[in-house]
């Protein structure tokens, strides 16, 4: 197997934290500047390849059972259930995660590198450089947060898994449509937002939260279309969140050009554009913006979000 990098190693052979700053601030609690942090990037890793359409693993779905692991994120957990990435949902590494995740749904190298970095923050020991899927259940971080397409709030207990009473109220923005679209899909963001707030006593959503639901919207449309139209058929949606299987027997097929970060952050301002929420004074919403959240860098501080909460 390949390193998950050179300096991965290098840190993991240096015993004590003296050298390494970072690591102290984290057992002191201390905030992380984004460019301290030595996240296991690689430097000896396969390239992302663009997905084989006649990939038997399309066909091959096997939901998780006694012992596997899942997320909160419906499209890592179809990847686990078509073994894209380890069908256990555990020792998700960069070696894994860059080829399957291009393999199944062709998501670029920098979304890969920026969504792994974020899961290994959430690992207990994140200079292992894994993570397993169930590692990424944590309230607002790295992925979760409030007002969820297809999940409850953290609040109400069960924050993880599928809910269907959400995901119908979801899917009533698409009602007489068979394909989705940009407006439809800010008008069901914002209403998520309206429900979860008048019903949720802690309701948590800032502009981390914020971006990151948008940037959630952004995947969907494009991993189920293109990067670009914001058409997707309902249809495969339905299938995709309802029982984490990708819709392949129903027509789909996995976009022919990359999803990155770019591309992300491109329709995370469309989607702002038709429905704009409420933002703190002063913050501008950009491309770079949603390419931090994604990174898991808080975007009002530059600080690596709840990087004190594993070590």
């Amino acid at each position: 197997m390949m390193a998950v990098s050179t300096a991965l190693l290098l840190l993991a052979a240096i015993p004590g934290s003296s050298a390494y700053p970072w690591l102290a601030q984290r057992r002191s609690a201390a905030p992380v500047p984004a460019e301290s942090l030595p996240l296991p990037i690689p430097t000896l890793l396969p390239v992302a390849t663009p997905p084989d359409p006649n990939d038997p693993r399309f066909t091959q779905f096997k939901p998780p059972g006694p012992g596997d692991v899942r997320s909160p994120c419906p499209g890592l957990n179809a990847c686990a259930n078509h073994g894209f990435i380890p069908h256990s949902g555990r020792g998700n590494t960069y070696e894994n995660l860059i080829p399957g995740l291009s393999q199944c749904f062709n998501m670029g190298e920098d979304f890969t590198l920026a969504i792994g970095g974020a899961g290994f923050l959430a690992s207990p020991d994140p200079l292992l450089g894994s993570f397993d899927l169930d590692q990424l259940d944590q309230h607002n971080f790295p992925i979760e947060h409030d007002a969820s397409v297809s999940r409850d709030d953290a609040f109400f207990g069960d924050d993880h898994s599928f809910n269907a009473g959400i995901f119908n109220e979801s899917l009533s923005y698409y009602d007489g449509m068979e394909y989705t679209s940009i407006e439809q899909a800010a008008k069901l963001r914002h209403g998520r937002f309206t429900t979860q707030k008048a019903r949720n006593p802690t309701f948590t959503f800032g502009l981390r939260e914020f971006l990151f639901a948008y940037g959630e919207t952004a995947i969907y449309l494009q991993a189920m279309s293109d990067p670009f139209s914001g058409k997707a058929k309902v249809d495969y949606i339905k299938e995709w969140f309802a029982q984490e299987k990708l819709p392949y027997d129903i027509g789909w097929r996995p976009s022919a050009q990359p999803i990155t970060l770019e591309t992300l952050g491109q329709m995370v301002l469309e989607l702002f554009a038709n429905n704009p929420e409420e933002i703190p004074e002063g913050i501008t919403i950009t491309v770079d913006t949603v390419k931090d959240v994604f990174s898991g860098i808080d975007p009002l501080t530059g600080l690596i979000a709840n990087a004190t909460s594993n070590l």
